[in-house]
């Protein structure tokens, strides 16, 4: 079987990647190529025919709306969207989409793709009045009364020709895919197709000279009442009737079918009534999969409880039924305490297993009435209908009992975890959704810093929530920044101690609002963090970047070498090792003039991951910099372990160094053992000239710091700033 042609129209770099390793991980049998922008679509469509497209909605130049002209008629499209763009997804449909599938935190919407995109069409309906040709034979005998021979042989004729297009009509109606049932005017049967006979359990033999309600009964689906027959309908209204789409035939031997058509009355030529036609099909198997596919939108594939989306909206209808004072009701968020541990110590696969048996637990505990749901990673929320704050906090504090009180037994291994617990009154404070998540969110943090494995209910206007939720509004910020690109690319200089041999400096960001102010990073890099946004952030520096200098090759001849960061979330997160590779490979750059900086509690926090990460990155020739060396604790004993070019000197010990004897003994220490490792050395904070005669006193190889330079745009053109005697403030 030929491979399917795919085309996939994504521009986020990590989809692209989660795609690809689907596509190999499931060993499915799909050709494919990938656009990652409007006009990289267009082109492929232009060059090459396919037989899916998967678009994702919201892209770089435009949106997958633009794509419709110019997909051909053969080419089925699968709409991809984000969480909660239903409207979206209905425009896309109209427009001429097959599907349409809603991305998810952990990529589960991957596994609906392989569903069979392509429809059969179905045979037309024949509908044959069989009653005119012998009405035409009589019109014909009326009006010939001339000889007898030739009356008798026009008859035959006739005859015949009526028996030969009555047998082709019998033919195609027992064809056809389509149940045909026909009936006398009083209801009666007169005829099955097969396919009738199918699904009523009724021989044709057997069904004909019965009323129609013997052999034909329908019930609504979802309340199990029985439904007028539509026959009956037709013969009283003389219109056509259509089958409701919840309608469900059960058969003479008690099974159902979910069906769908209609039925029709059958005139003769003077437009009378003489019986009716009903025409239906069998569309069980969708029905079941548009359900199938309902509920899998709505709930979590791992736990079987409602998801996030569906959550959310049973939140926005609380919201607006507080508006009518419809009772009291709560909402749970909860966060298990220790579950990181368990997923890096036994693998997802001990993750998963344990989030299904927490499932178990709060199940048990929660009221029938009230909504759980898992709201992504290990996080869960609860509803609460009809519930005082006063009831939600002994419930929240019975469900963190139980879950301290659980042990977790994995090949072994028993683990114990804790759960973190943010407790809000949906009231009338409450005004949005969004709102309403921050705040939560915030309780939940604010149980974590409390000690974890704690209740913390919300109090209005509390002043420590409003700030923790305040840093929710940067997630807005920070996207629209991305989307709009507002980031501005600045670079700060690196002096050599001995000779400058071309420009040495490191990467920052800025974000440029409306009125051309500048954010600075301190402003956003916690809430960046802290909402896991560093790996897009990160991944946006690096490309533009990259870009800037494939423009500017006058520049990158100039360069020694441009030093970048990575937060710890980008060290880990799937397919940045890929994206850098291939960038520096697109724009034919020199790896080795590129260095990434990571810092020194980074890479200890996960050492296997950050040696793995550094080894593939410098066989490809770029170094790499271990920053705010000496925070960390037993710096030198893993600094073995790491295959770094450069020591950046933490700032805290450099600043103070001409007045602090201890700081001077540890700037010394790290330079000395850096070299001795064969490793450079940088100091950060150099704010004055008496620091930086210092540091070359103790033979340290580099230094940074405002002294030396400011940040400057990346465009600006290198020369030897003034001294300036500033103190130093975050990048």
């Amino acid at each position: 079987m030929p491979d399917i042609k795919v085309l996939l129209v994504e521009d986020d770099l990590t989809d692209q990647m989660s795609f690809k390793r689907f596509v190999k991980h499931e060993h499915l049998p799909y050709a494919f190529d990938i656009a990652g922008s409007v006009a990289e679509a267009i082109e492929a469509l232009q060059q090459n025919e396919y037989d899916v497209i998967l678009a994702d909605h919201a892209l770089g130049d435009g949106t997958a709306f633009d794509l419709f002209a110019f997909i051909p008629d053969t080419t089925s499209v699968i709409f991809v969207t984000g969480s909660g763009a239903e409207d979206i997804a209905v425009r896309a449909l109209k427009m001429g989409a097959s599907d349409y599938l809603s991305k998810d935190l952990n990529g589960q919407y991957l596994k609906l793709i392989p569903i069979t995109i392509n429809h059969v069409l179905k045979a037309k309906s024949a509908e044959r009045e069989l009653d005119e040709h012998r009405h035409r034979l009589e019109n014909l005998v009326a009006e010939r009364t001339t000889e007898l021979r030739q009356e008798i042989g026009e008859r035959q004729q006739a005859e015949e020709q009526l028996r030969r297009e009555k047998e082709r009509a019998l033919i195609t109606l027992k064809s056809i895919g389509d149940a045909v049932i026909t009936t006398s005017k009083n209801g009666i049967i007169e005829f099955l197709n097969p396919v009738a006979e199918k699904l009523t359990g009724w021989r044709v033999a057997e069904a004909r000279g019965r009323v129609i309600d013997e052999v034909f009964n329908i019930y609504n689906d979802i309340t199990r009442k029985p439904l007028p027959n539509p026959v009956f309908r037709v013969l009283a209204t003389h219109e056509t009737e259509f089958i409701s789409h919840d309608t469900l035939l059960i058969n003479r031997y008690g099974i159902e079918y979910s069906i769908q058509d209609s039925a029709a009355p059958i005139h003769d030529r003077e437009r009378q009534i003489q019986g009716v036609v009903l025409v239906f099909s069998d569309v069980t198997a969708s029905r079941r999969l548009s359900k199938e596919l309902a509920y899998q939108a709505a709930h979590d594939p791992l736990t079987g409880l409602v998801n996030r989306r569906e959550f959310e909206v049973r939140l926005n209808r609380i919201l607006k039924a507080r508006n009518h004072d419809e009772g009291d009701f709560a909402f749970c968020y909860l966060d298990l305490d220790q579950f990181k541990i368990i997923n890096d110590t036994c693998g997802h696969t001990a993750g998963d297993e344990l989030l299904k048996q927490v499932t178990t637990l709060l199940q048990h505990e929660v009221r029938v009435r009230d909504t759980l749901a898992r709201l992504g990673g290990d996080e869960f929320g609860i509803l609460m209908e009809h519930c005082t704050i006063e009831q939600g906090e002994r419930l929240a504090n019975s469900l963190r009992e139980i879950i301290a009180n659980y042990r977790f037994s994995w090949e072994r291994q028993s683990f114990r975890i804790g759960v973190s617990i943010g407790l809000i009154a949906i009231d009338n404070e409450f005004h949005s959704l969004n709102d309403l998540l921050m705040i939560a969110d915030a309780c939940c943090y604010a149980a974590k810093d409390a000690g974890r494995n704690r209740v913390y209910v919300y109090q209005k206007n509390a002043e420590e929530i409003l700030q923790r939720s305040g840093q929710m509004h940067w997630i807005a910020k920070l996207n629209e920044a991305l989307d709009k690109d507002h980031f501005r690319i600045y670079k700060h200089h690196i002096k050599s101690i001995h000779e400058q041999e071309g420009e040495h400096y490191e990467i920052l960001v800025r974000i440029e609002e409306n009125n051309n102010t500048l954010i600075p990073p301190g402003a956003f890099i916690p809430a960046a963090e802290r909402y896991g946004l560093m790996p897009k952030i990160d991944q946006y520096i690096i490309a533009k970047t990259f870009a800037w200098f494939a423009d500017n090759p006058q520049q990158l001849d100039q360069l020694s070498l441009c030093t970048i960061n990575l937060s710890g979330h980008t060290l880990g997160s799937e397919g940045i090792l890929a994206t850098i590779t291939r960038q520096l490979d697109y724009y034919a750059l020199p790896a080795h003039k590129f260095c990434f900086e990571i810092t020194e509690t980074a890479a200890i926090s996960n050492l296997n991951m950050a040696t793995t990460f550094i080894t593939t990155l410098k066989e490809s020739g770029c170094r790499f910099a271990l920053d705010d060396f000496g925070s960390g604790l037993s710096s030198f004993a893993y600094l073995k372990n790491l295959p770094v070019d450069y020591l950046k000197i933490d700032g805290i010990f450099v600043q103070d160094i001409c007045n602090d004897e201890i700081d001077l003994a540890m700037v010394k220490s790290i330079n000395e053992i850096g070299h001795l490792m064969g490793k450079k050395t940088i100091a950060e904070f150099v704010e004055s000239e008496r620091v930086y005669d210092k540091i070359v006193e103790l033979g340290v190889d580099y230094a940074q710091g405002y002294w030396i330079s400011q940040p400057v745009p990346l465009e600006t053109p290198y020369s030897a700033p003034p001294v300036i005697d500033a103190p130093y403030t975050l990048e």
